[in-house]
Order: C-alpha cells, then structure tokens, then sequence
C-alpha cells in the first residue's frame, strides 16, 4: 500500500457515492451510520488489543480505516456536512486550544502535560 496517491478528496468522494448509489445504500438514518462509524472504528482498535503494535499487516488496518472513511463520508452527505470546510474549522479549534509552542520541542511528559491542563481548561461548546 502506497503512503502518497494522486487520488484526489473529490474523486475519492465521487468514488464512494457512486458506490453507494449503485447499491441504494445512501438512504441509511443517521443514527445507523454513526453507530457503523464506531463499530468500523472499534475494528481497528481490535488490532492493537493486548498489544502495543497492530496484529495483522498494513494492508489490513488500512482496509480498517477505508471502512471508517466510507461511513464517515456516508454520514457526511446523509446530514450536509462539507467535509474540507469541518476539518478546516475543527483545525482552527485545535489550534487556538493546543497551541503548537505550547507542544512543538517539548518531551513526551510535558507534552502529555500541556495536552491535560489545555483539555481541561476547554469546555466543549453547545453540551
């Protein structure tokens, strides 16, 4: 498996509903897409359970992670959302809440740290 593809997000996007529509699989609820999300999630930590490095090849965890995608963009049509611009938004949260000097050089023991007092001195808004 290639780390680098010229594959881009839009091909890749045209790709999975043209998939999904040649099955009728883009009529799912949200809710039974959220709990795919999670369960496709839950098959890549499989990997790591009981152990520190993956158990199965890189070909393996990336099918994983392909599924996580497929739904993720699934979950992202069915409910409106425009991917690039949630990433860019949710992006600009992080750093503003993890700036990167407060990271950027410091040990393993700072950093998780930083990462403890940043998440809780940050309440997540609209809960």
């Amino acid at each position: 498996m290639a780390l680098h593809s010229d594959t881009t997000f839009n091909e890749i996007q045209a790709a999975i509903t043209k998939h999904l529509q040649e099955r009728d699989w883009l009529d799912n609820d949200s809710r039974s897409l959220a709990i795919s999300l999670s369960l496709e999630a839950s098959e890549l930590l499989e990997h790591y359970q009981w152990h520190d490095k993956p158990v199965g090849s890189t070909h393996d965890l990336g099918e994983e992670l392909a599924d996580i995608i497929i739904y993720a963009f699934e979950f992202a049509h069915k409910n409106g959302i425009d991917i690039p611009a949630a990433v860019r938004d949710k992006l600009a949260k992080a750093a503003v809440k993890y700036p990167a000097e407060n990271f950027k050089g410091k040990s393993t023991a700072e950093k998780e740290a930083q990462w403890l007092e940043s998440k809780l001195n940050h309440k997540k808004e609209g809960l």
